[in-house]
């Protein structure tokens, strides 16, 4: 039997430190003149890769960022983090379950630079469940909503691409994981959220995910047979 590879984000999926991402963003608006609400930061700056940012905040301000500003933006992240990240409710219980089940492998894919994934999987005390399978957009030169990020991670932990379900938040990370042809998990908390595209099954609490995984390896009349919307319970 061959491996299923869980490839999970880290922001938003893991831990939570987005908040923290976007108030860095805002702070290095605030030096260019842009003064932002957090409704209108989470808006602009979720889910994007920093540069892209930054450049967003200079065309509306027809001002370049300050010298460094990434690593400014990184510098007061990591000042908003503080020395310990918890991850999100139910992860910890949710990866040691799926570390016991056979024949399943685990992954992180992440926009983040690969120092970052290292540091915030070690403060929320998760690293040891992905020990030499963290991959990042700055280490293959794409970034989601482009497929090959996760298309690079399967190739790397020589995983087939309809043996893959991708665990994404952020609607760039569910259009990246459906354009490689995977099949994906959208947690989302909130009730109130959909998917954000066809074909993505939303995963409302953590503590489902090992009950998915396993109900995915189980069909044996369809070798490949994709996650469907019952599977998940609500979509």
């Amino acid at each position: 039997m061959s491996e299923l590879l869980v490839i999970c984000d880290l922001d938003g999926v893991l831990v939570d430190t987005q908040d923290a991402e976007n108030g860095a963003l805002a702070h290095i608006g605030e030096l260019m003149g842009l003064s932002l609400g957090r409704e209108r930061r989470d808006e602009l700056f979720s889910g994007k890769k920093m540069q892209e940012c930054l450049d967003l905040m200079e065309e509306l301000t027809a001002t370049a960022p300050p010298p460094d500003a990434i690593g400014l933006a990184r510098a007061r992240c990591e000042e908003l983090i503080g020395d310990r990240l918890e991850p999100l409710a139910g992860v910890a219980e949710a990866l040691d379950a799926l570390g016991a089940l056979a024949h399943t492998g685990l992954c992180v894919a992440s926009n983040s630079p690969l120092e970052i994934i290292t540091s915030r999987l070690t403060k929320a005390g998760i690293l040891h469940h992905f020990e030499g399978r963290l991959f990042s957009a700055y280490d293959v030169g794409a970034w989601k909503p482009d497929p090959k990020l996760f298309l690079w991670a399967a190739e790397r932990c020589g995983a087939a691409v309809d043996d893959c379900v991708v665990v994404e938040d952020s609607p760039v990370g569910v259009d990246a994981a459906l354009d490689a042809g995977m099949r994906v998990l959208q947690y989302a908390a909130d009730p109130a959220t959909g998917p954000h595209r066809d074909g993505a099954v939303v995963l409302r609490s953590m503590r489902d995910l090992p009950a998915l995984v396993a109900a995915v390896r189980r069909p044996a009349t369809a070798p490949h047979a994709r996650v469907s919307a019952p599977l998940g319970g609500t979509s």
